[in-house]
């Protein structure tokens, strides 16, 4: 990959917001320092029961971990569910260690269980740890075609139906298109799109693995597909605005971008797009109007006219 879509990559996770964290908490996965913790200890399985629907009312995150911790001790529960259960709330709060350690017992609890495998591969594609990801993606994609009796083959020969795992397909393809295997990557992405032919996610995905590879009249192609599916999905119009960009079609940019907000966001976005190519002058310009269109003060765009122009000043010296 050039430095260029290197960038692009950098522009789309700052404008998407898309960044993940891996925070930890020493409490253990069966720690007790949940709020709640020592309240209330069930004595049986219908009181834990109990105890989960009332933390889920409350809606509180840390509560509804507890309460799925105390489920654990009783045997009338399905671990493997449990477990799960305890590793999406865990995922819902950045708690990424603890949410890899709950997946691998749930996987232990009911080892021939897919959708749990993928989840942590997926999970392992947030933590960067893309080697232990692919592998886990692949075992699922690989047991999908030995139940569908698919003959051997790479995704550009994949067979599926709506049972078969989209979210490991595209998986493998966001991964391929870190590896710079665009091909390969939109194979998986055509894989997925078998399977949830109307998703924009996947339409966006695709499209921007075009992009990558400076095709873009399929990338619009693919673009146009998901914000068609979904006017509402944020994701496809900034890559919609970062390919009108960089195709020197910039009056569509800013008409992409401004359906993800007002005027004033659109240009501190397209700003920022500008910046990172490098065109710091016109990104200044782009903050200043920013700034002008906003009716109120814009904290972000000032601080991003503050750097465009030292950054200017430093390519004139």
């Amino acid at each position: 990959m050039n430095n260029k879509n290197t960038i692009a990559l950098v522009i789309m996770l700052l404008l998407s917001g898309c960044a993940s964290t891996n925070n930890t908490d020493n409490s253990g996965l069966l720690g007790t320092k949940s709020p709640g913790s020592g309240v209330i200890k069930p004595t049986n399985a219908s009181e834990a029961s109990m105890l989960i629907a009332q933390s889920q009312a409350s809606g509180n995150i840390d509560s509804m971990i507890y309460a799925n911790r105390q489920a654990l001790e009783f045997n009338q529960f399905n671990k493997a569910e449990v477990y799960l259960n305890i590793a999406r709330l865990e995922q819902q709060r950045n708690n990424n260690s603890q949410a890899e350690e709950a997946y691998r017992q749930a996987m232990v609890s009911d080892s021939k269980r897919l959708e749990l495998k993928e989840a942590l591969a997926l999970l392992l594609v947030d933590m960067k740890r893309h080697q232990e990801a692919e592998a886990l993606l692949q075992e699922v994609v690989a047991a999908d075609q030995s139940r569908l009796k698919a003959p051997a083959g790479g995704p550009e020969t994949c067979v599926t139906d709506n049972e078969s795992p989209w979210r490991s397909y595209n998986g493998l393809g966001l991964l391929a298109d870190i590896l710079e295997q665009g091909e390969q990557a939109r194979h998986y992405y055509q894989c997925a799109l078998k399977i949830q032919p109307g998703l924009a996610m996947l339409h966006t995905n695709l499209g921007f693995s075009y992009y990558l590879e400076g095709e873009y009249p399929q990338a619009e192609r693919a673009l146009t597909r998901a914000v068609n599916q979904d006017p509402q999905y944020q994701r496809a119009w900034s890559n919609l605005g970062l390919l009108y960009y960089r195709w020197g079609r910039k009056s569509e940019a800013l008409a992409a971008l401004q359906k993800n907000g007002s005027p004033a966001e659109a240009f501190n976005d397209l700003g920022y797009i500008a910046l990172m190519e490098g065109a710091a002058e016109e990104a200044a310009s782009l903050f200043q109007r920013a700034i002008d269109a906003s009716p109120r003060y814009y904290p972000k765009a000032v601080a991003n006219l503050s750097q465009a122009k030292a950054l200017s000043a430093v390519s004139k010296r």
